[in-house]
């Protein structure tokens, strides 16, 4: 998918960073759900974020997958925990992607949560209670 972006012009381009937990969400959607992941964002008319592990590209269905903002070039090996933020390269491919970027995250956080819940129902039977030992 990092080919297909790099082929539209970008109006800019800059160093940021992901929080840890949406960066580790995201890799467990990954794994758990067999991504490449395409994820519609409610209250984003016609915005989808598409994900793998080199880029999280949103783009507008609408106008042929054309790119808004995307994220690349994580460096998770730049943190020392797994609670750490993940430096990475925010581009813009539209004027206004500024003011989305935030509402992109945190609505793909919802779609993967949700999507991780209806895929792995839980089951009381196969778990079991956690009992101390009788102290002596």
């Amino acid at each position: 998918m990092k080919s297909r972006i790099d082929e539209v012009p970008k109006l800019k381009t800059q160093p940021a960073v992901v929080d840890g937990r949406r960066y580790n969400q995201v890799l467990l959607g990954l794994r758990r759900l067999k991504g490449p992941l395409r994820l519609p964002l409610a209250g984003l008319r016609g915005m989808d974020l598409l994900v793998d592990k080199e880029a999280w590209v949103c783009v507008d269905r609408t106008l042929y997958d054309l790119p808004v903002i995307a994220w690349t070039d994580f460096r998770p090996t730049a943190r020392r925990a797994i609670h750490e933020i993940v430096p990475c390269l925010l581009h813009y491919y539209h004027i206004n992607a500024e003011l989305i970027g935030e509402s992109v995250l945190a609505t793909a956080m919802k779609e993967i949560q949700k999507r991780l819940a209806n895929r792995t129902p839980v089951s009381s039977s196969r778990i079991s209670a956690f009992r101390p030992d009788p102290a002596p």
